[in-house]
C-alpha cells in the first residue's frame, strides 16, 4: 500500500513524532511546515517566498515543489520540482491543496494531519469567504481521484456536510492509525 501524509500549516502535536511519520510513508507540506516536522516534500506557490527559498539553497535540504510558471523568474533553479495550476480564488492553504492534487494519483491512502474540515465559523464577511473556497478547493480534489482513500486525523468537529456524504474521505485518530500501520 503506498501512504503519504500532508501535513498542514498550522499542526502542532508534540505527541506526533516525525521519525513515526517518515517510516510509515513520505511527508508534505507547505515551506512553513519544514522547520518542526522536517517534511520530505515542501511547496511554496508564492512567487516572492519562492525566490527567497531558491536563494537559500532550500531544495538541497528537501524536495522543493515551485510553480512552474515561476521557474524562468526564479533564474531556473537546478534541483527543485515544478507544479502546473493557478488558484484564482483567494484562501489560505493552497499548499496544502496542490499536495493533494500532487500525491492522490501516487498514494492509495493519503493522511492529514491538522486539517479543519468544519463548516466555516466566523462573522467576518472576508474570512468566511477564504474559508470557503478553501473548502470548496479541498473537496474539488477528493472528489477528482476517488480511488483515493483520504484519512482526516483527529478532527475534532464534524466534517461539512459535503464531505460526509463522499465515500473517499474518513475520520480516525492518530493513534488508531499508527496501530494500523506502524
Amino acid at each position: 500500500m503506498r501512504v503519504s501524509w500532508i501535513i498542514a500549516d498550522n499542526f502542532d502535536d508534540p505527541a506526533v513524532d516525525p521519525n513515526t511519520l517518515t517510516e510509515i510513508g513520505s511527508t508534505w507540506g507547505s515551506w512553513r511546515t519544514w522547520r518542526i516536522w522536517n517534511t520530505d516534500n515542501v511547496l511554496c506557490y508564492d512567487k516572492a517566498k519562492a525566490k527567497d527559498l531558491v536563494t537559500r539553497a532550500f531544495q538541497a535540504v528537501c524536495n522543493l515543489y515551485l510553480p512552474k510558471n515561476a521557474y524562468a523568474d526564479l533564474g531556473r533553479p537546478v534541483g527543485v520540482q515544478l507544479f502546473d495550476g493557478e488558484f484564482p480564488a483567494e484562501f489560505d492553504g493552497v499548499e496544502e491543496v496542490i499536495a493533494m492534487h500532487l500525491l492522490a494519483d501516487k498514494n492509495d491512502l493519503v493522511l492529514l494531519l491538522g486539517y479543519n474540515l468544519s463548516e466555516p465559523d466566523t462573522n467576518d464577511a472576508f474570512e468566511r469567504h477564504k474559508r470557503e473556497n478553501y473548502l470548496a478547493a479541498f473537496m474539488s480534489a477528493i472528489k477528482m481521484y476517488p480511488e483515493t482513500q483520504w484519512v482526516v486525523l483527529n478532527h475534532d468537529a464534524e466534517l461539512i456536510t459535503n464531505l460526509q456524504e463522499l465515500e473517499n474521505i474518513t475520520c480516525d485518530s492518530y493513534e488508531n492509525v499508527l496501530q494500523l500501520l506502524g
